[in-house]
């Protein structure tokens, strides 16, 4: 807040002609009962007050100083400012000396008056008024410096002492509005700056500190701004020192909101059932301890960076792309760690970007009962999640194009129940990869998930390689383009489709897809050891500069069967009409007999259409329903024919490995 002066002056667009004192302690009439409206001196273009019914009309044909001893408008009075005799662009500046401002009525002034500024340091309080000016107007309880009164550039003192209140109101102003003071409560009103197309602006100057509460030790911070259910019709500007910017129930903001406070925010902190709607754009940024938005629906993009401390969106929608942020660099002097929590049910239509000094939690959480809970979180294009010194944790089902997740010096987890969907993953970790689960210990002491997925983020715990409530982080299918672990760490990565491997940099990946395939591909997969899962029906991975010892489940007998990475496998293929390897097979070359178990079917059960594709093989055609006059495609072991029994493995003519299950795939009708 050191450059306040120079922004407010900033707003001032008119310029100052000679001042002259032409009146004195002058009563409008106004006010009767609040202490009044009382003008004490006028300097500059005042050229005289009409008053009617319950109304005052102060004339101006030049920039002008009101100094009031007293300002005050009843609920039934209309205090009006107009330029008149042509007067255009004029800034006129009321301060006043005594209490605070109490305005229950309605202020106006008129087209020819660009800036109407309202200065009174013991307060300004607005309720049930109505506000309307032409041009730019300023509500402030800073004092200016009237031994040196220069209209086009009016100075300030350093603080504003008093407070600004403003309750079910109605401001509309044909430019920009500025509120500045040392705090202000703003309750379900209205503003219109410009039709729109303007700018409300809500600025404290000095804010209260932090401080600790003597009888309790507690930190406590101060108000600064409060907006409850306030409806805005232009884009809204809040600068604050320490203290905590806070929206509350809800409210309509038709327009960007941009927020910048060196205390906290909370954005619909208390929704009462309420959602925060915001047209525009949402840019926040804070040194606070805590940093909120939740119920909130952004139509554009949502932009908050925290350096202080918690860091949390919850059950919002964004149209565009979401970008949360912990820095490292803090003026907290109370040592709190940044915690990034992304909790409820969440849409983002764009990007979600996620970088946090330390925790990232994805999920849902029951504070009070310390708790998590589900949720979602639907983002339409890619999530990227890295975490610097914390976990990166996910404890609901995730849905994106792409999702990376990485933490530079902890662990990327799941609670065993969260599915990630996407096209592509990436995960790093200077850890452990994959779930917690459910451990009893030694002593028969069951460990809940949850509770050691809140202990190990709270604790910034690292998670030895040798983990024992271990389980797998699960995903549905698709391509995972990178793991980086260091080598002695452990990956557990479930799918529940087709999953493809294409690069690695670890130490044991355990991979298992539920019925489904697993290919691993190309040389950029490195890794101390690939297991792969007993529910995978059929893996692959390129034979040639494998560094990596591979260990699957022999379908037939159970035994655990490991090619080793230098290990030549050199299974021969029988003669035959074709196999799985017609891309790159010749004719003189052998083919692969698919071999499926149990008895020759029975004529009337043989399949009448069998597949056209001669490529493979058919022996043994193994029917779904026997009750039916249909068969289903074979279940097919591959046969190793370098002798008579059938193994699920062979080598293809391309030099790479293939283990098949038996897969029953669809019926064939008649």
């Amino acid at each position: 807040m050191k450059n306040i002066k120079k922004t407010v002056s900033a707003l001032v667009l008119t310029t100052m002609l000679a001042m002259t004192q032409v009146s004195a302690s002058v009563d409008t009439g106004l006010g009767v009962g609040n202490g009044g409206a009382v003008i004490n001196t006028t300097t500059g273009g005042f050229v005289g007050m009409e008053t009617g019914t319950n109304s005052a009309t102060l004339n101006f044909n030049a920039n002008s100083h009101v100094n009031w001893n007293t300002l005050n408008v009843n609920a039934n009075e209309t205090l009006n400012f107009n330029a008149v005799n042509g007067a255009n662009g004029l800034t006129v500046i009321n301060t006043v000396n005594q209490g605070m401002s109490n305005i229950y009525g309605q202020i106006n002034a008129n087209s020819g008056i660009s800036n109407l500024i309202i200065s009174n340091p013991n307060g300004v309080l607005f309720d049930g008024a109505k506000f309307t000016t032409a041009g730019d107007a300023m509500v402030t309880t800073q004092a200016f410096n009237t031994t040196n009164m220069n209209l086009a550039n009016p100075t300030f003192s350093d603080n504003a002492v008093g407070v600004v209140t403003i309750k079910n109101s109605d401001f509309t102003v044909g430019g920009d509005l500025n509120v500045i003071g040392n705090s202000m409560n703003v309750v379900k009103s209205a503003f219109t700056a410009n039709n729109g197309a303007g700018n409300v602006h809500f600025t404290t100057t000095n804010g209260q500190d932090y401080f600790v509460d003597p009888n309790t030790g507690n930190l406590t911070e101060t108000q600064a701004v409060r907006l409850e259910a306030v409806q805005v019709d232009g884009n809204v500007y809040i600068v604050s020192d320490k203290g905590v910017v806070k929206t509350v129930s809800g409210g309509q903001i038709n327009g960007d909101l941009n927020i910048q406070s060196d205390g906290s925010v909370a954005m619909n902190y208390v929704s009462n059932g309420e959602v925060l709607n915001v047209t525009g754009d949402v840019n926040a940024k804070a040194n606070g301890t805590l940093m909120y938005a939740r119920n909130t629906k952004v139509g554009g993009n949502l932009n908050m960076t925290n350096g202080g401390g918690f860091l949390e969106v919850g059950n919002v929608q964004v149209g565009k792309d979401m970008n949360l942020k912990t820095v490292a660099e803090s003026e907290n002097p109370y040592g709190y760690k940044h915690f990034t929590h992304v909790i409820g049910k969440n849409k983002i239509g764009g990007n979600a970007t996620i970088n946090s000094e330390n925790n990232i939690h994805i999920g849902n959480y029951n504070f009070e009962e310390d708790r998590l809970l589900n949720g979602k979180l639907e983002v339409g294009g890619d999530l990227t999640a890295h975490a610097n010194n914390g976990h990166v944790t996910v404890t609901i089902d995730v849905n994106a194009d792409k999702i990376d997740l990485a933490s530079e010096h902890l662990n990327v987890l799941t609670n065993d129940k969260a599915v990630l969907t996407a096209n592509e993953y990436k995960f790093k970790s200077n850890g452990y990869i994959g779930a917690i689960t459910d451990y009893t210990d030694e002593n028969g002491n069951v460990l809940k998930t949850e509770d050691q997925i809140i202990s190990l983020m709270e604790n910034y715990t690292y998670i030895p390689k040798d983990i024992k409530s271990h389980g797998y982080t699960h995903i549905a299918g698709g391509k995972i383009t990178n793991i980086e672990t260091p080598k002695d760490s452990q990956v557990y990565i479930a799918s529940n489709g087709d999953v493809v491997l294409t690069g690695a940099n670890a130490g044991d990946i355990n991979l298992t897809a539920y019925r489904k395939r697993i290919d691993v591909q190309g040389p950029n997969v490195h890794a101390k050891n690939i297991n792969v899962g007993p529910e995978t029906d059929y893996l692959k991975l390129e034979f040639e500069g494998r560094d990596f010892t591979t260990n699957y489940t022999n379908i037939r007998d159970g035994k655990v069967i490991t090619i080793k990475p230098d290990e030549k496998i050199t299974y021969e293929m029988t003669d035959g009409e074709g196999g799985n390897n017609q891309p790159t097979l010749q004719p003189t070359e052998t083919k692969t007999y698919l071999i499926g178990p149990g008895p020759e079917p029975t004529p009337e059960r043989r399949n009448p259409n069998p597949p056209s594709d001669d490529n493979v093989r058919i022996k043994n055609w193994v029917p779904e329903d026997p009750t039916k006059p249909m068969a289903s495609t074979p279940v097919a072991y591959a046969a190793d024919l370098d002798d008579d029994e059938d193994a699920p493995c062979r080598k293809n003519v391309d030099g790479s490995v293939t283990v098949v299950r038996a897969i029953p795939m669809t019926n064939i009708e008649e």
